[in-house]
Order: structure tokens, then C-alpha cells, then sequence
């Protein structure tokens, strides 16, 4: 399942036995080492957001992660900088 692919180049080192582990990976995956590479890391990456992006709270933590989403920001130094900072793109 080799896939024509376009973009910038990814270097890394490896111990040799760690390049070998992925290469038997790739051979039994039926996959070009690079597309096993780039799928593996893909995956790892998209679990690490996941993993940080989800989370599960009691009924009465919730109830006060909501209040807190609706009360309006408190003045300070730090909110009132970036409110009068013209963005990078402009």
C-alpha cells in the first residue's frame, strides 16, 4: 500500500536495532518504511491530542467548568497586553 507522496523531508537517527524493528514492522504491515513511519507517528500524534483534549468531569465539576466559562474574564495586565497587541499577520 505505497502512496506517491509530496512534502518536506523527515530525518532522524536510529540505533540499528531500532531500525531494524521497523523495518520488520513495515515488512509486515505491507507497507514502504516511510509510509509505516508516517502512519505509526501519525497515530501516536493524533492519541497524544486526544488524550489531552477529552476529559470527563463529576456532574458538580462540570456544573462549575460551565460557571466559569460563562463569567466574563477579570481584568488584568497579561489580558489587557494582549488585547492591544496587533497580531503578527496584520
Amino acid at each position: 500500500m505505497s502512496t506517491t507522496m509530496t512534502g518536506s523531508p523527515l530525518q532522524i537517527r536510529l540505533k540499528e536495532d531500532q531500525r531494524t524493528r521497523i523495518n520488520r514492522g513495515a515488512k509486515l504491515s505491507g507497507e514502504s518504511v516511510s509510509d509505516f513511519v508516517r502512519r505509526a507517528a501519525c497515530a501516536e500524534a493524533e492519541h497524544l491530542e486526544s488524550e489531552r483534549s477529552e476529559f470527563s468531569l463529576s456532574d458538580e465539576r462540570f456544573a462549575a467548568f460551565l460557571e466559569a466559562l460563562d463569567a466574563p474574564p477579570q481584568p488584568n495586565e497579561a489580558l489587557n497586553r494582549f488585547l492591544h497587541t496587533q497580531a503578527p499577520w496584520d
